[in-house]
C-alpha cells in the first residue's frame, strides 16, 4: 500500500476516517447493549473507553500508519479498494 501518491491533506482525512471506528466505540461502550459481558464492570468499561480515545488520537496523529489495519483501513479511504492481509 503505497502512499506516496496523496498529498498531506488527504493522508490526514484517511487517518481520521481510520480512527472512526475507535471514536464510535469509545462513545457507545457504556450502552448497556455494547456486547460486553456481565463480569464486565463499570470501571473496566472507563478503561477500555479511555484506551480508545487514546488510541483513536495517537491514529489521527498519524502514529500507527504503520499498523497494517490502520493503512488498510485508510488504502480504503483514499482508493476505494480494500487491501487482503493473505494473497
Amino acid at each position: 500500500m503505497d502512499f506516496s501518491g496523496f498529498t498531506k491533506d488527504q493522508l490526514q482525512q484517511a487517518r481520521l476516517y481510520a480512527a472512526e471506528i475507535n471514536w464510535k466505540c469509545a462513545s457507545e461502550c457504556m450502552d448497556d447493549d455494547f456486547g460486553f459481558a456481565d463480569h464486565v464492570t463499570d470501571q473496566d468499561k472507563l478503561k477500555y473507553r479511555e484506551k480508545q480515545e487514546t488510541y483513536a488520537e495517537e491514529i489521527e496523529a498519524g502514529k500507527h500508519d504503520h499498523n497494517f489495519t490502520i493503512r488498510q483501513r485508510m488504502y480504503y479511504f483514499l482508493t476505494g479498494e480494500s487491501v487482503a492481509l493473505l494473497p
